[in-house]
């Protein structure tokens, strides 16, 4: 009998530590139901901000700065839900050790302490908020809210790499209180000299509210002002960046904005590089960039192989659902793979480089490359993967994330397609190298149902790229999407005779473009910036690249050729 109770008790136990480590989003297959049903239970409200009941998929909202999100499970749905299976998500991450649930006067409320945990805090630009709940007859409820914080973003190609933009308190009165908006193009992050001095080219962008941007200054030296042309919307859209107290997006004059160029010298005494941006009404912008002595590169003692999965899709098998082939994604897959056979890509070998496209890139194609080419990398070699093509949410389970490929049925994707999981499952699993890089372009334009990809998933959003860009949280290994969140890959002949608009800029960068320090070296670092700011600046900031931050920023991926 003892025994008997011991064998008990240890299966009540196993049964209680699976449920503690399983996926809520991704468990024991619960049952979809009907688009239109499948975010009636819930709604979101930010009560510090007054905003009601939001059940759009996507909101402004004039700040950043929020203690407090409340979710709704809405009667008569919440009479079938158990506190248990309810589930949220902030910007990827499961909310459950910032999560409390009450009973409520029509259902239950949902409370997210935001400022419990600094990792959950909200950023300017787009946040994601989701929510999951399956009944006690297993039918599953996801709905996902994008907000859009108001706020100044960061310049972030800068500040992922150690620099810091301040905003110095209005000196002056009047009713312009928004500093100027600093762009810097170059140089891209921390500065590392090779030497006791040296110079560096300073370039960038400088915008206002009033229009009326009065100085800019590098380390104390004034730098000349020209007016910027008003090219592809950039400068709008720059100004844009900033948002008004009431949370409007505003413009500064008609887009007026203005370059600043000056070649500064640097010596091992200078701490740092230092932007300043005033105004007319006497707002100043500062922005920082540290100094530091060059350190090596980590590929400097690299000798282990390199290993490359590159994944191209233009035409696809089945067109159910509205899929649609896409013009250049095999065009570009033909390209990086090219690439990386010349010397200043690395010199890949062809037997280490596994080349999937249109036909190939079937599921089961993808699946045997992952499973059986990329464990043969040793802890010292370097992984490349490139993912071109579609990528989508299953339009009856939103919350799961699938890599389209040749054989997709998008009416079938969880038998069809990959699923997002199955690489990251990989990559964490099976393969032992410790430099691994993922460049993901997706989400194209010609997509799914007509012109856009979002379309077959209803009222939903796309999240693919939020959780592309969390593949990785080791040293060593870096992700980067062709766009954020619900946005939308370009692709046109203009970008190098017919290209994606992200694998274009990628290939200008790893051939020399974004070698910004002129070392002939393209750290994963430079890069990253190089294609974010190229991407925004040949769409208008319509398309915004979307990279891990915390990346291995000093990973050498290619060489620039002597010419």
């Amino acid at each position: 009998m003892r025994r008997f109770r011991l064998a008990c008790l240890l299966l009540v136990l196993s049964v209680a530590l699976s449920s503690l480590f399983t996926d809520p989003y991704t468990s024991a297959s619960p049952v979809p139901v009907d688009e239109p049903e499948r975010r009636k239970p819930f709604a979101l409200e930010l009560p510090e901000i007054g905003s009601g009941q939001i059940t759009a998929p996507e909101a402004s909202i004039p700040t950043a700065e929020l203690k407090i999100i409340r979710l709704r499970v809405r009667q008569p749905y919440a009479d079938a839900i158990n506190y248990g299976k309810i589930f949220t998500k902030i910007n990827g991450e499961s909310a459950g050790t910032i999560q409390s649930i009450r009973a409520g006067t029509d259902g239950y409320v949902v409370s997210c302490d935001l400022a419990s945990r600094p990792r959950f805090k909200l950023q300017a630009g787009k946040n994601v908020v989701e929510i999951a709940a399956t009944d006690r007859e297993n039918r599953s409820y996801y709905a996902s809210y994008v907000l859009l914080a108001g706020g100044r973003p960061l310049n972030d190609a800068n500040v992922a790499a150690g620099a810091t933009i301040e905003n110095v308190p209005l000196t002056a009165t009047g009713g312009d209180q928004q500093p100027p908006v600093i762009l810097l193009q170059q140089p891209k992050g921390v500065l590392r000299l090779a030497g006791d001095s040296g110079q560096i080219k300073v370039q960038g962008l400088v915008t206002d509210e009033s229009g009326a941007v009065v100085s800019v200054s590098i380390n104390g030296q004034d730098a000349p002002l020209a007016a910027a042309a008003n090219t592809r919307g950039l400068i709008v859209e720059l100004a844009a960046q900033s948002a008004s107290p009431s949370g409007t997006k505003t413009t500064s004059n008609n887009g007026a904005a203005f370059t600043f160029e000056r070649t500064v010298n640097f010596t091992a005494q200078t701490p740092a590089l230092v932007i300043e941006a005033k105004d007319r009404a006497g707002n100043l912008a500062r922005l920082t960039v540290p100094v530091r002595r060059r350190e090596p590169a980590v590929s400097s003692k690299f000798k282990g192989r390199k290993f490359a999965l590159i994944i191209g899709v233009s035409r696809y098998k089945y067109h159910d659902g509205g899929l649609k082939d896409l013009a250049y994604p095999d065009a570009d897959a033909r390209s990086v793979r090219d690439f990386l056979r010349q010397p200043e890509g690395g010199g890949f070998s062809p037997n280490d480089i596994t080349f999937l496209e249109n036909e190939q890139a079937t599921v089961e194609g993808v699946r045997a490359a992952l499973k059986s080419f990329l464990p043969q990398a040793a802890p010292s070699d370097l992984i490349f993967i490139f993912i071109a093509g579609h990528g989508a949410p299953d339009p009856y389970a939103p919350q799961e994330l699938y890599f389209i490929l040749h054989d997709t049925r998008v009416a079938d994707m969880p038998n069809t397609a990959l699923p997002m999981k199955e690489l990251q499952d990989t990559l964490d699993r099976a393969v032992r190298a410790e430099r691994v890089v993922v460049f993901v372009d997706t989400c194209h334009s010609a997509g799914l149902s007509g012109e856009q990809l979002t379309a077959t998933r209803g009222i939903e959003n796309n999240l693919i790229n939020l959780y592309a860009a969390r593949l990785f949280t080791e040293t060593g290994r870096a992700v980067l999407t062709s766009s954020d969140v619900s946005e939308l890959s370009q692709e046109s002949q203009r970008w190098g005779g017919g290209h994606g608009i992200f694998t274009w800029a990628l290939l200008e960068g790893l051939r020399g473009e974004a070698d910004t320090n002129t070392d002939r070296l393209i750290t994963a670092g430079e890069l990253f910036s190089f294609v974010r700011d190229r991407v925004r600046l040949e769409t208008a900031f319509r398309q915004n690249p979307r990279a891990l931050s915390g990346l291995n920023a000093e990973l050498t991926l290619a060489a620039v050729s002597q010419k």
